[in-house]
């Protein structure tokens, strides 16, 4: 088993390995929702006004595509705690994955019930942070229209 120790460079290929798999598909949802408010009747009237690009694309394009980002965000959540469990397995880690594996493993039917009573909270409380974010984010939600 890994120690406690060794600080940063341990965590470096989990890190990876986690990241790695879900890189592709925020990558793909930033660029197909820059792109498509780059397409909006806003942003043509922005130019014709004369603003410059970067204006444009940080103070208009980029907030109005915030919202698709930040339920993407929430809704991995779910696919980051089940690929932690596998990593912490893989790389040796003790922690609340490691142990949910194990008690799979050792039939412990109260632990598992518990560790998905627990991820299932923390699922919750991350999907009301994402709902209120909205709320801070879109103006058109604190309007209420």
């Amino acid at each position: 088993m890994v120690s406690a120790g060794g600080g940063f460079k341990k965590i470096i290929l989990p890190a990876v390995t986690l990241a790695f798999a879900m890189a592709s598909k925020y990558t793909r949802q930033v660029r197909t929702a820059v792109l498509e408010e780059l397409h909006q009747d806003y942003v043509i009237g922005a130019r014709a006004r004369g603003a410059s690009e970067k204006e444009i694309l940080w103070k208009q394009v980029f907030p109005n595509s915030l919202l698709p980002l930040i339920t993407m965000l929430g809704l991995s959540l779910g696919s980051l705690l089940g690929g932690t469990a596998v990593v912490e397995v893989i790389f040796g880690y003790q922690g609340l994955g490691n142990l949910a594996v194990s008690a799979i493993l050792n039939y412990d039917y109260n632990l598992v019930q518990g560790y998905v009573l627990w991820v299932a909270l923390i699922y919750m409380v991350v999907n009301l942070l994402v709902d209120i974010s909205y709320y801070l984010v879109d103006p058109r939600i604190r309007a209420g229209s």
